[in-house]
């Protein structure tokens, strides 16, 4: 595909960036860890958890708690996130207005399976945004802090690295842009529980915010570097 030099793509995170929706996962997590004698408290699951693989999260809880979840156990949990969403998601504060302002090429590439992305989109009113460019991390195996998610984005939208901008909530997706060699936008919407940036990173490449409608500023000062 051919694209214009001077465009740009937006490859925009799901969860946390543009619906509310990760304090909702980790409440879902916690009542099913709870199901299982594990107490967890989902403000402490956020924070530790934000943007990670399920898998690997999965992972850490077994080793943490000598659980061993199964299929069934994951199967149980996003009945029960689906559940949630539908009776509290809501889009993250001003991301309409800001997208509305936008008008490069822009897409979702997001570690969550692809019916997820479907029903948080739809549900908000965001998909309409994005044409369908939905790329999932459980399509291509390659999960964030992977750059591999990021890099079939652009190269799907036909846009090289050099030209990609991502609009990340989490340590795992900026150090999956910085890999990939892309731009990146960091919303913070809780300046106080911010993690450092991963050493080595050229800190004019990434920029942080705290509400969505510093967004538009944001993306236009990192097409001028």
């Amino acid at each position: 595909m051919q694209t214009d030099r001077t465009k740009h793509c937006l490859l925009f995170d799901s969860d946390g960036t543009l619906v509310d929706s990760e304090a909702i996962n980790t409440e879902a997590l916690a009542d099913e860890l709870a199901l299982h004698n594990i107490k967890e408290d989902p403000l402490v699951l956020l924070d530790r958890y934000r943007g990670w693989q399920f898998k690997a999260l999965l992972s850490d809880l077994g080793v943490r708690h000598g659980l061993a979840p199964d299929q069934q156990f994951e199967q149980s949990f996003r009945a029960r996130a689906s559940k949630y969403f539908d009776k509290k998601l809501q889009p993250v504060e001003n991301i309409h207005t800001a997208l509305l302002q936008l008008d490069d090429a822009k897409c979702v590439a997001s570690n969550a399976p692809m019916h997820k992305l479907m029903q948080v989109l739809t549900k908000t009113d965001l998909l309409a945004f994005f044409s369908e460019c939905l790329f999932s991390a459980y399509v291509i195996d390659k999960f964030k802090p992977d750059p591999g998610l990021f890099l079939h984005a652009a190269n799907q939208m036909g846009f090289a690295p050099g030209q990609c901008i991502v609009i990340e909530d989490s340590v795992v997706g900026v150090q999956a842009a910085m890999a990939a060699e892309m731009k990146c936008v960091w919303y913070c919407p809780e300046p106080s529980v911010q993690h450092d940036l991963p050493s080595g990173h050229d800190a004019r490449r990434v920029l942080s915010i705290n509400n969505m409608n510093e967004l538009p500023t944001a993306i236009s000062t990192l097409k001028a570097i």
